[in-house]
């Protein structure tokens, strides 16, 4: 287990006890508020809509009501905190980082401690495949998203391989999510600027309904230059990134109509050929800088039908094709690097609803089939392709049937949800005469009772896979390169190099997981004034995950090293391999709270997680971490003000040393950042709105992930929207 400081800061322990004294309070609570919990008998309309969410089981259910936990952000809070990047608007989303520091090109997420291609990407409903060692995973502007959904825990029971740790959704913005009552047609103009990079940023959106058709059009202009770091340090970072979005539907009968969009995103940024490293590694070539030129085409369709006189029949038919390519040039030598994953799908869902046996039943039936196809150019090598970059390609097939079944009776209601997936898939390489392949059966239960109105309760079992890529299966040529232990060139002044090379291993199987998960929720209303709400879901979860895919670097020298003639040399080997066993367990606590007047969203999460066999923590854990957001509504002015703030404890990561002790191998010290906000949309100005802030007020020096590099530090930063229409 890891081991953490609790100086200066509440324990572990402490705030899972404050946790639940805060839940077992408001339960205790409940018979004073006895009307206001009784929403059967409110006289006056709920504050606050339902919030939703559709990727938890692929049909809407309320958030509350899901038996897990989802984090919803929907445009309003998107565009309150003029986020830049995604991990901007997703900070403070319990069991959710982002590694590979500050940059946007070297972004990653993980979830409950699994990281990489544990965590299932989806844009508009498509699989979002790239991935590589030291890029990013995310190709789009906040500006273009109009709902984020993270579904936490395993989800490969619905989405199959890649859902181990958990989903993160995004749709893109449509014409219903811009257009007032009684508008068939609008413009929205918003732009903006940040001081920490020097970043101004702006959009141009048109959309309009007319008849059975909605259509939007929308184009995304942003330029930034260096990141200032809480540190006082300069962050070489130079973005010009234009994204663009055509997104229409049409309906041709009551019953039947047809979507479809195209999202083009191009970002040519000045950085390290590393866009997760920092300058100074010592590596000539991590050290300088390259040209980048990332560009994504993703194109959708879809059929959806469901006729109003069938409840057996709510079915849809999509088609999508994501293209990603990723170009570095390096002048110096000059050379071109090329890394292109193609991920091409389709998917069908139907959902039957009916009543049986005094039950209400919804049983969502579908089947996917996609492949991701990788190709690698080097223009420095002789026959192009590029080492570390294995052309090859992977095919899945999958299936899966969801049941929803809920129950009201005197003793409460219930809600149970089984749900089964079979995949198969098959991975090859023109680098190996081995196909690896394989399939997987992914099943799921999960329940919940609410005996009372305001309080349910809730658990659930789920088995997740993950089936190896490309990369780890293929990889080959160099992954770094040291100084020989002996040699010196004089005459280049510098030592020479030998490098340690990848081992391709296609003998991978896949990531497994078993997690169960218990939790409990709250839902009150008229609590402190006249409709106000407050929600609050905390859960407890262990998984087991076998066969956990690891990249192991043996980093020795050959004996050949150290005598005449000292070659051949080189410096040992990285290869991918299968972990026998992990375990991971946390907890996880999310609260909302909204009134006329004030609001506030507070979340909490704590990840532990060790290797089975040797004892060492795994590498994606994160420290403790609380974050509250509240503030103050003032309809008077059409304004609201608001803070920020997250905590994260010290965190130390332990490996075993072979000799039955452990070595810490990563430690940082605790930290608590401040952002402040506001909006205003004046009353004399239809249509005109501001957003303004201040993240890290005080100008923290602080390590969110251990990437060797601080956080930004303090930054201004403001928006402006004005939308008119008619």
């Amino acid at each position: 287990m890891r081991t953490k400081s609790r100086a200066g800061s509440l324990g572990s322990s402490g705030l899972r006890s404050a946790l639940f004294i805060s839940v077992l309070t408001a339960i205790g609570a409940g018979p004073v508020f006895g009307q206001a919990v009784s929403k059967g008998a409110q006289e006056e309309p709920e504050l606050r809509a339902e919030t939703i969410t559709v990727y938890g089981t692929s049909n809407p259910i309320p958030v509350f009501d899901y038996p897990g936990q989802v984090s919803v952000i929907d445009r309003d809070e998107i565009d309150r905190l003029a986020p830049s990047a995604i991990s901007d608007m997703l900070r403070d989303v319990p069991g959710l980082e982002f590694s590979g520091g500050p940059r946007r090109t070297g972004e990653t997420p993980s979830l409950r401690g699994l990281s990489g291609q544990n965590v299932l990407i989806l844009l508009d409903g498509a699989r979002q495949s790239f991935a590589s060692a030291h890029d990013g995973r995310f190709f789009t502007d906040p500006s273009l998203i109009g709902k984020a959904e993270v579904v936490k825990g395993p989800a490969s029971a619905l989405y199959g391989s890649g859902a181990v740790g958990g989903v993160l959704a995004f749709e893109t913005v449509d014409a219903a999510d811009l257009l007032d009552d009684g508008q068939s047609w609008g413009v929205r103009l918003r732009g903006g600027y940040q001081s920490v990079n020097e970043e101004s940023f702006g959009t141009v959106t048109a959309f309009t309904r007319q008849g059975k058709f909605d259509g939007l059009a929308s184009f995304s202009l942003r330029q930034s230059g260096d990141i200032e770091l809480g540190s006082g340090a300069t962050l070489p970072s130079d973005d010009d990134i234009q994204t663009g979005l055509l997104k229409g539907s049409y309906e041709i009968t009551d019953a039947l109509s047809v979507e479809g969009s195209w999202q083009r995103f191009e970002n040519t940024a000045i950085e390290p050929n590393n866009g997760q490293g920092t300058a100074g590694t010592g590596d000539s070539v991590l050290d300088r800088d390259v040209e980048k030129e990332i560009t994504t085409d993703a194109f959708r369709a879809q059929v959806n039908f469901n006729p109003v006189s069938n409840k057996l029949i709510d079915a849809s038919l999509t088609g999508y094709q994501t293209t990603t390519e990723v170009d570095e040039y390096d002048q110096t030598i000059p050379r071109t690097t090329i890394r292109e994953i193609e991920t091409t799908g389709v998917s069908a869902r139907n959902a039957a609803r009916f009543n049986a046996a005094g039950m209400q039943h919804t049983i969502t039936v579908g089947g996917d089939w996609y492949r991701d196809e990788q190709t690698g150019i080097d223009t420095e090598t002789a026959d192009g392709t590029r080492g570390g970059v294995p052309n090859g390609k992977s095919e899945f097939t999958g299936v899966f049937a969801q049941l929803e079944s809920s129950l009201e009776t005197t003793a409460g209601d219930f809600l149970f949800i089984p749900g089964i997936r079979y995949d198969k898939f098959e991975n090859r390489s023109a680098l190996s005469p081995d196909e690896n392949s394989d399939e997987a059966v992914s099943p799921r239960f999960a329940a919940s009772y609410a005996p009372m109105e305001w309080l349910r309760i809730f658990g659930s079992y789920s088995e997740g896979f993950r089936a190896p890529s490309i990369n780890e299966l293929y990889l080959d040529g160099t992954h770094f390169e040291v100084p020989h232990p002996i040699l010196f060139n004089p005459g280049m002044g510098s030592f020479v190099f030998v490098t340690n090379e990848f081992v391709p291993n296609p003998d991978l199987v896949p990531e497994e997981t078993e997690t169960v998960e218990l939790g409990a929720g709250v839902d009150f209303d008229n609590v402190f004034a006249s409709r106000d709400r407050l929600q609050a879901k905390v859960s407890y979860y262990e998984s087991e995950v076998e066969n956990m895919i690891n990249l192991s670097v043996d980093f020795a020298y050959d004996p050949t090293c150290f005598a005449p003639p000292f070659f051949p040399c080189t410096a040992g080997t990285s290869e991918s391999a299968n972990i026998d066993s992990a375990e991971i367990e946390g907890w996880e606590g999310e609260l909302r709270y909204d009134s006329d007047r004030f609001f506030m969203r507070a979340s909490y999460s704590s990840i532990d997680g060790r290797n089975a066999v040797t004892g060492s923590d795994i590498g994606s854990l994160t420290p403790d971490r609380v974050a509250v957001n509240f503030g103050l509504k003032v309809p008077e002015w059409n304004a609201r003000f608001g803070s920020r703030i997250q905590h994260a404890s010290d965190f130390s990561r332990r490996e075993a040393d072979g000799g039955g002790g452990f070595t810490t191998v990563e430690q940082r010290d605790s930290y608590a950042v401040l952002d402040l906000y506001a909006s205003w949309a004046p009353e004399f100005a239809r249509g005109l709105s501001f957003n303004a802030g201040v993240d890290n007020v005080f100008d923290e020096d602080y390590e969110r992930i251990f990437q060797g590099v601080s956080e930004p530090g303090r930054n201004y930063k403001i928006a402006a929207t004005w939308q008119f229409g008619g």
